[in-house]
């Protein structure tokens, strides 16, 4: 079994579709039911539009398939029993336990589809009532749901993990050994506005804020624009620049950028409209950023990832926020910043919070942005 993604040649009524999933078998002769799935999620249905996420339903998809070809079984004559043996394969080959429920509710939803769409005749999954106690706090008061929720049988016990997050003094320490000093302001846009690490790489300079005029004692909104810088879910979203980095930005825009914008020109023949480019002009990557990351973890002996950067934001943040909101507003704050789809990835930030002593956030930001001052090169080195 073989997992392929289709280029700019396949078109569906007239418009390219680059990215989509399908699965070829063996013989690379095309699999029809998930290839007919796969191009369901990626042209019709409207709430899967991102790129990833087809990807991630694809890559469920190949894995299933692909035991089902081994084994020599025919996809709509599997039953639990045989299903159940290709999780506890996934489990024994050391998948995480969310990952491969995330797989058996992919390819759950795959037979429902198939069924409806009488391509099979019953869906070898079957439903139980599992119940959850439920923590006080933060929206306990408008949470209608109960503690009971109708779950796939297949699927394994999960715990929610706190998520990885730096100390306020370690991820300053760390951003400081971070060169050259574009990558260290790619650093510090992570921890103080959350974004991620694809929207970081693919920054158009176009949705940069000029601070000039502004207030210093206020953040600057960015408006993060879909069409220009890679949003998940293609969602446009807002995030809140502190006025230092909004600073930061800009006069590397200025004085920093242009050099190697030079560069970019002379290898693609036009003008480039991401803000971070590397020393040759090329684009940069979410694999050059994590490798960048993991020499200088080795160096500083301080491990970090730009995801901690953004979990440490929203670890911070969100007390920020808790004392001069009600508990609700600041998880649909912290929400809105980080562009979550559901306040229940927020509250993941909760019993982090409860690991940081809440004197360590007065001023938080304003600590950042002096580590941030203190490490910015002289004007005409700003690259």
């Amino acid at each position: 079994m073989r997992l392929f993604f289709t280029d700019s040649q396949f078109v569906v009524a007239g418009h390219p579709r680059p990215g989509v999933p399908f699965l070829c078998d063996g013989e690379m002769e095309l699999v029809d039911a998930p290839n007919r799935y796969l191009r369901y999620l990626s042209t019709i249905k409207g709430r899967t539009r991102a790129e990833n996420t087809w990807r991630t339903y694809g890559a469920a998809l190949y894995e299933f398939f692909a035991f089902l070809e081994a084994s020599g079984l025919a996809w709509d004559r599997a039953n639990q029993s045989q299903i159940a043996a290709w999780r506890d394969g996934m489990l024994e080959r050391g998948c995480a336990r969310s990952t491969v429920n995330q797989r058996l509710r992919t390819v759950d939803v795959f037979y429902v589809w198939s069924k409806s769409n009488g391509m099979t005749h019953s869906v070898p999954f079957d439903r139980t009532d599992v119940w959850v106690a439920k923590p006080h706090g933060f929206l306990a008061h408008v949470d209608g749901s109960g503690s009971r929720f109708d779950a796939n049988a297949l699927t394994v016990q999960t715990h929610k993990a706190v998520p990885k997050f730096l100390h306020l003094n370690q991820a300053i320490r760390f951003l400081d050994a971070l060169t050259p000093y574009r990558l260290r302001l790619m650093g510090y846009l992570a921890l103080l506005t959350g974004m991620r690490r694809e929207e970081v790489v693919g920054l158009n300079y176009r949705v940069l804020p000029n601070p000039a005029g502004r207030d210093p004692q206020k953040q600057v909104p960015m408006r993060l624009d879909p069409s220009l810088t890679p949003t998940k879910g293609a969602k446009e979203r807002i995030v809140m620049l502190p006025y230092d980095l909004a600073i930061a930005l800009y006069e590397y825009f200025t004085f920093g950028w242009p050099k190697l914008s030079v560069k970019y020109r002379a290898k693609f023949g036009e003008e480039p409209t991401l803000l971070f480019l590397a020393e040759s002009g090329d684009p940069l990557s979410v694999n050059g950023l994590n490798n960048a990351f993991r020499r200088v973890s080795q160096k500083s002996g301080i491990w970090c990832t730009p995801h901690m950067l953004r979990h440490t934001f929203g670890t911070y943040e969100l007390i920020r926020m808790g004392r001069e909101k009600t508990p609700s507003q600041a998880l649909l704050w912290v929400r809105d910043r980080m562009g979550h789809s559901s306040i229940t990835t927020t509250e993941i930030y909760v019993h982090a919070a409860d690991l940081v002593a809440h004197d360590d956030v007065d001023g938080y930001h304003l600590d950042i942005c002096r580590a941030l001052a203190h490490g910015n090169p002289s004007s005409k080195n700003r690259s």
